[in-house]
């Protein structure tokens, strides 16, 4: 049943005038990461890991984000469980039980992704109660990959087969996703004619009531070199010198 589970990367390409930017967020970011700063070590971990701002430099990302777990980031612990759980050639050797170590760190810090990764590391592993739990909480979030996983695994041998839920999670995911393909809305509408009226009914009042609510460490994840950058304004806004304070001319008698 791994198949539930989709990975998830993001690449992009950038103008070169926001390249020069971004390398002078990395050395503004270097100093706070000397400072001992922790989501500022996270932050040039992400720049160096995907070659922004500078060279790609894989070693330099894994021991930032080491620096950084170690230091209490959880987006950082999250990146460090990563590298454990897929192993990285030359640099360290794949290891499931540290990856779920480190990943469960930022899962209990409310990261969705890491929610979705654990539930799968748990899945494979065989604890199924405690992977639906995850994968719950990563759905609640509105993790695309989380509800698709839910959808499945309600429409598989794994758990009692329930196609209320199979239909309302995968009507959730494609409103989630940016551009449902054909195949997937062809899906949808074949198996809602295969369920009965009561579970059609049960089924869109999972959609209808369905709401959910980011933590601040998913938005701080999502937000990317956004963050980055308000962490270095809102340390140099904090570390400006106190303006001197003016004495009022003496009032002659």
């Amino acid at each position: 049943m791994r198949s539930v589970f989709l990975p998830l990367a993001l690449l992009g390409m950038t103008p070169l005038a926001a390249q020069t930017d971004r390398a002078a967020l990395a050395t503004q970011l270097q100093p706070l990461v000397e400072a001992g700063n922790a989501e500022a070590g996270y932050h040039l971990g992400m720049m160096r890991l995907l070659g922004i701002g500078g060279k790609k430099d894989v070693a330099s990302a894994f021991a930032l984000f080491k620096a950084a777990a170690e230091a209490g980031d959880p987006l950082a612990t999250y990146k460090l469980g990563d590298f454990y759980a897929r192993g990285e050639n030359g640099i360290v050797e794949a290891d499931p039980a540290l990856a779920l170590q480190w990943e469960m760190v930022a899962a209990e810090a409310g990261y969705a992704l890491a929610q979705h990764d654990v539930a799968k590391m748990l899945f494979d592993s065989g604890d199924l109660d405690t992977a639906l739990e995850w994968l719950t909480r990563s759905a609640a979030q509105g993790h695309s990959d989380a509800l698709r996983a839910l959808a499945s695994l309600h429409n598989s041998d794994a758990i009692p087969k329930d196609g209320a839920r199979t239909y309302a999670y995968y009507k959730l995911y494609l409103r989630r996703i940016a551009a449902p393909t054909q195949k997937q809305q062809d899906f949808l509408e074949q198996f809602s004619e295969t369920m009965t009226p009561q579970d059609r009914k049960r089924g869109d009042k999972i959609v209808a009531d369905w709401k959910t609510e980011q933590t601040p460490i998913t938005k701080r994840a999502q937000a990317g070199l956004r963050a980055a950058e308000a962490l270095v304004a809102a340390l140099a806004v904090a570390q400006a010198p106190e303006p001197p304070v003016e004495s009022s001319p003496a009032v002659p008698k």
